[in-house]
């Protein structure tokens, strides 16, 4: 089977997962509940962009084509994309960047600000403020535990933060002492299953706490994504799929192998998101 085909199957597939179960007749439902939105995207320059050439500098470093993402999810049926910036120093210019491209592809894309609480300290109140009042950006990516001046921005402008940090149990008391910010955990607990204990206190995690959600992204264990649409309700979970470097159209199949209600499943493929956002 060659790549072409490997992917209309995996389109054909989905097609029939996603009409199975109760709910309205196809067309009754609202465009808005049948949108799927992506939630977890990268793009733009890395702070290895002068060196993408070089097979000896990760991809996540140096540049991801945002049309990468918008030809994967227009393959696979998705309606809009949430990207944000891949690895830098400091984030200024890579969140004008993810700017650009929501302006560019508005109906298509929409942009999360990304900032590090370490090497942007002090600057990070001011920076996200006009990021999202004045660039239009929607929500809060990091790969760290948010320092007090990143959730004192984000209570503010009300925006979601999706987070990445080292571990699950990092962020916790994070999460309980702000009940009014909410709060995305990225890969259910550990990109790539490489510790599936982690997926287990975030499922629990996320039980126990109103306002933690978890993202589907790159869960290779797949019990465990089974794991959490068993024991969380539909509005815990929020379909991700780490594009470009991850397949967006391999991970929303996977979402569609749980094989939830079709209302469920509205909420995990966008319901969910759009909520957050305020969309």
């Amino acid at each position: 089977m060659n790549r072409r085909d490997f992917v209309q199957g995996m389109l054909m597939g989905g097609a029939f997962l996603a009409g199975r179960g109760g709910g309205a007749e196809p067309g009754v439902r609202s465009q808005a509940a049948r949108q799927i939105i992506d939630a977890h995207c990268h793009a733009g320059r890395g702070l290895n962009y002068a060196k993408r050439d070089d097979p000896a500098s990760a991809p996540w470093t140096t540049f991801n084509d945002p049309e990468w993402v918008l030809r994967q999810a227009r393959e696979a049926g998705i309606s809009r994309s949430v990207i944000f910036p891949i690895s830098n120093k400091t984030y200024e210019k890579a969140n004008a960047e993810i700017a650009g491209y929501v302006r560019q592809y508005p109906d298509r894309l929409i942009g999360f600000a990304k900032h590090d609480p370490k090497t942007e300290a002090g600057t990070i109140r001011a920076a996200l403020t006009r990021e999202v009042r004045e660039m239009g950006l929607k929500g809060l990516k990091l790969h760290a535990v948010p320092s007090a001046e990143m959730l004192e921005a984000v209570a503010e402008l009300r925006i979601p933060i999706l987070m990445h940090p080292p571990r699950v149990g990092d962020c916790l008391e994070v999460v309980r002492a702000h009940p009014k910010i909410d709060f995305i955990l990225a890969h259910l607990g550990s990109f790539a299953s490489q510790d599936w204990k982690e997926h287990r206190r975030a499922i629990d995690a996320a039980q126990a706490l109103p306002n933690l959600y978890l993202e589907t992204s790159s869960v290779v264990f797949f019990p465990y994504l089974e794991q959490a649409a068993k024991q969380l309700p539909a509005e815990k979970l929020i379909f991700g799929s780490d594009a470009p470097l991850v397949d967006a159209r391999v991970e929303l199949y996977k979402v569609r192998l749980l094989k939830l209600p079709l209302e469920q499943e509205e909420k995990v493929l966008g319901g969910n998101i759009r909520r957050l956002l305020r969309l």
